[in-house]
């Protein structure tokens, strides 16, 4: 059984330069499958007044220059 979580009302940031927007994501087995207004699901999380990055990956390191060298 598929368990369908939804983020709820929060402000989407996707990443892509985009304004951000108001939006709800619909995730199913770790994966972003939705993103839209008034989504359904199994789980809601409420996230009014959250920043909510769907996909987004944090290339974080102490030592920021490295991801130039290391591509992976």
């Amino acid at each position: 059984m598929t368990v369908r979580t939804v983020i709820k009302g929060g402000t989407v940031v996707d990443g892509t330069s985009a304004p951000r927007y108001r939006a709800d994501v619909a995730v199913e087995d770790d994966t972003v499958v939705e993103i839209g207004p008034d989504l359904q699901g199994t789980t809601i999380l409420d996230a009014d007044g959250c920043v909510v990055a769907p996909g987004f990956v944090d290339v974080h390191t102490h030592y920021d220059a490295q991801v130039f060298w290391i591509p992976h």
